[in-house]
Formats: C-alpha cells, structure tokens, sequence
C-alpha cells in the first residue's frame, strides 16, 4: 500500500477521529490549579468530614458571628478531592479534575451516531464547545454535576419508556447528584421534558409507567440533610443567588458586558446559534434532542456557569444532523483536520493556552499568578496588630493553610454581610475606610489580576498604607503611621 493510500485509510479511520477529538478537548484540562475553591474543599473534609462534625456554623470569619456554614449538600466532593489530595498532593487535584472530564467528553464522542466523529462539521461544532467550555475546566465540585448532566441527557435520548435498566440508571445517579453536588435540578428539569415530550409525541408511550420515575426522585431524599437537601437548590436560587447575579462573575448572564469579548463565551454563542440553525435546516425542532438543546441553551445565556455542560449538550443533540450536505469532503481535508486537532493539542500539553482568565500554563502545581505564596509566608514571619482584608479568591487558600479567622471566603452566605462589607469595600475610598475603621484593618491581602488597580487609586492619596510584599499573585500592604 502506498503512502498516499494510508494516508487516506488513516484520515477515514474512525477510531483515530475519535481519539483526535478526545485528546484535542483532553489537552485544555491540564494546567497548573488556578481554581480557589478546591482548597476549601480540602479544609472542610480536614476540619469537618474526618471529624464526622456535622456543625453548620462558620468557624472561619472574625467578621460575623454564629453564621450557618452551609457545605453538607456536596460533602462526597469533598471526600473525593480529599483522597485525591491524600494520595497524590496537588497532581492528585489536577488528575482528579481531569479524569471527570475525560468521562464526559467520552460519553458525547461514543454517543451516536458515533459516524458522525468524521464530520467535519460536527469536529467544528466539539472545537467551538471545547472552547466555550474550557474556562470551566478547573478543579470544581460543578465539573461532577456537569458530567451527570451529559449522562443523563444521553441515557434519555436512547430511552423511549420508562424500563427497568433506565429506571435503575436514574435512581443511581440521582442518588450520587445529590451527594456530590446540588446541581440535581437540572436533572429534574431534564426528566420532565423528558416524559413531557414522550407523553405528547410519542404513540404507544405507557403514561402510568412515569410513576416509577419516583423512585429516583425519592433517592434525592437520602442525602445528610434530608429534605432540606433537596430544597436547599431551590432556597440558594431565590435567595443568595439573586445577589449573586448582581456581583459576582460566575452568576452573571452570558450575554453581561463582562463577557462580551471572552473567547469562551463568543465560541459559544457560535456553537448555539449553529446547532440551533441545524434543528431548523433538518426541520427537527419538535423532536426531543431540540428540546434538550433549547433547554441547555437558554441555562446557559441566563448563567455563565452552566456554559460548560450546555456546550457538550449541545454538540450531544444536534449529533445525528451535523454534516455538510450536498458537499463532498476530499480526504485530504480530513488528514488536515484531524492533524490540526493533534497539533493543536500538543501545542497545549507543551506550552499551554491563553484563556479568559489568562495563561493556562501546563503543569501540575500551583499557578502563583492566583495565590498569595509569598505574601502569606511574609505575614506569617512578620505580622503587625490589627486585623488583614483578604480579597474573596484568596480566603480558601488562607484557610486550608491554617490562617484564619479571615475576612471573607467563597462560601459564605451571609448576603447582608456581602453586600455591605464585601461588595461595599469597592464603593468609594470613604466606604473603605469605614469599614478599615469597623474591621480594624491595618493590613490588605490583594490580588494583583483584579482588586489592586482599585485599590491602588484610593489608597495612593493615603501615605499610611504601604506594600510591605508581594510576589507573582499579590500584593500584602500595611498600615504603617
């Protein structure tokens, strides 16, 4: 066989598309931790899980008191970092995270027709949901409740009554959902057009059989906190998460100005608008994986933090009608391509990829542009009287390092706290200085990413606070009269 003809054989060759696919979507996960949160995880499991202290009070601020510390509703996340952690440090976060999303982008790439990983449309359509969904692919609890989502969105499209292997499937991971992460809505919002769909259009469809899908529902109810578990998502979206949508990045809406020339999200209006389009040019939009898609589209323009599942949900749905009709694609674009993807994704694994967030640098440690390594040492070696303000993203690493109480961490859920104090910091230099005044402060812990350039504006005219530190992620500024 000649070179040219193996060529072709090996472009045509379903297999290799598929891994090409995988490893290309595979090379965006590794990269030094960026993400905070994973280290409150890991200072819950140390300071709670292993001690079975079930106490819901917050024992971590010195700015309210006797505040519920709410974290019994994903407490196998934080087992499950814990362990990695225990066995293998920082890489064991890093491998952990990785290994949850290679599963993901597995169940989409065999879900079929599995033909169709040799469209060159559809490889567009995973390149665009790759893109929009790597901001997302950092060491989080969500990335669990993420890949349930595609599970769940698969196991449905390939059901068409309620049977006993889907039945036990369903009860399974309802069960687990709501042990890992309270993002189980979804999977009841997903169920219901689910059962709604087949009730209207499919014929034959046994109606009394949807009864059964209690059985799953009710597993929602096993969980530490019982019915307070279950109710605890509908609680934080009516309440904490409407003040959240105001401030903070993560509950935004797609379409905010903060996320106008994010690549993410750019790749992902593309990807919607093109999978939707799809629906319209196959005149499929009444059957079920539309209805999917639809629902997937519109979490994710009302919150950037479904971006990700919606992503690969999408590409999920349309699979069946991603392709170039009435064009003929000469093999050689199809070596091209797939050798684009391999490319592209040893450019990743080597040297790394520029994000929304900045650099992603591959490696499986810290990335010391988004924690306070050396600040933290420095005001452990020489601290002054007076209290520290600590921005939200390095309360978590303060933490699990053992220095507390602080200011402010991620998971609090005192919103009159963040409102006033959190968010009031940011209001004006004389709103800083009241609460300076209130709090005591007399030192500042800032990231340099984000907080500083305001802070640098309100406190150049104030001779008495001066940078005492600072290394590749924060500045450490002192009081000194």
């Amino acid at each position: 066989m000649s070179v040219v003809a193996k060529l072709r054989t090996l472009s045509q060759n379903l297999t290799l598309s598929t891994f090409a696919l995988w490893f290309f979507a595979f090379s965006f996960t590794i990269f030094a931790i960026q993400a905070s949160d994973v280290f409150m995880y890991l200072a819950l499991a140390r300071d709670f899980l292993l001690k079975w202290d079930w106490n819901s009070t917050d024992p971590y601020l010195y700015t309210v008191t006797d505040t519920p510390l709410v974290w019994a509703h994903e407490y196998l996340s934080y087992a499950l970092f814990y362990a990695a952690h225990a066995l293998a440090g920082l890489p064991g976060l890093i491998f952990l995270k990785c290994l949850i999303l290679a599963l993901m982008f597995r169940v989409v790439l065999l879900f079929g027709p599995r033909s169709q990983n040799r469209s060159l449309l559809w490889m567009g359509l995973w390149v665009l949901a790759v893109i929009a969904a790597s901001f997302r692919f950092v060491e989080r609890s969500s990335a669990i409740s993420d890949l349930f989502c595609i599970l769940l969105t698969s196991w449905l499209l390939a059901s068409s009554q309620v049977s006993r292997a889907l039945l036990l499937r369903l009860t399974l991971l309802f069960f687990f959902w709501i042990q890992f992460h309270p993002g189980f809505p979804l999977g009841l919002a997903l169920l219901t057009l689910w059962g709604v769909w087949h009730c209207f259009f499919t014929p034959g469809f046994q109606r009394r059989d949807l009864a059964w899908l209690l059985i799953p529902v009710g597993a929602l109810f096993i969980n530490p906190l019982g019915v307070n578990g279950v109710i605890y998502p509908f609680q934080f979206a009516l309440n904490e998460a409407q003040v959240l949508k105001l401030h903070n990045f993560e509950w935004l809406p797609s379409y905010s100005r903060a996320f106008r020339f994010a690549p993410e999200i750019l790749a992902f209006w593309v990807l919607g608008l093109a999978c939707l389009s799809l629906f319209l040019r196959e005149r499929v939009w009444r059957r079920l994986p539309a209805w999917f898609a639809l629902f997937a589209f519109v979490a994710a323009v009302t919150g950037v933090r479904f971006v990700g599942w919606a992503a690969f949900a999408l590409v999920l749905t349309v699979k069946p009608w991603a392709t170039l009709k009435h064009v003929r694609i000469a093999w050689p674009l199809q070596a091209i391509a797939l050798l684009l993807l391999l490319t592209i994704a040893g450019k990743n694994l080597l040297y790394g990829y520029n994000s929304s967030s900045g650099p992603r640098h591959p490696g499986v440690q810290l990335d010391p542009v988004f924690f306070p390594i050396g600040t933290l040492e420095f005001l452990r070696q020489k601290p002054i009287a007076g209290r520290l303000y600590n921005t939200q993203d390095f309360g978590a690493y303060m933490i699990w390092k053992n220095y507390r109480p602080v200011f402010h961490h991620g998971f609090v859920t005192d919103m009159e706290f963040y409102k006033n104090d959190v968010v009031g910091v940011f209001e004006s230099q004389q709103r800083f200085l009241e609460l300076a005044q209130k709090h005591g402060w007399t030192m500042l812990l800032l990231e340099k990413k984000n907080s500083y350039a305001y802070f640098w504006q309100i406190l150049s005219p104030l001779p008495d606070w001066k940078i005492v530190a600072e290394d590749d992620g924060s500045y450490l500024i002192y009081r000194i009269p």
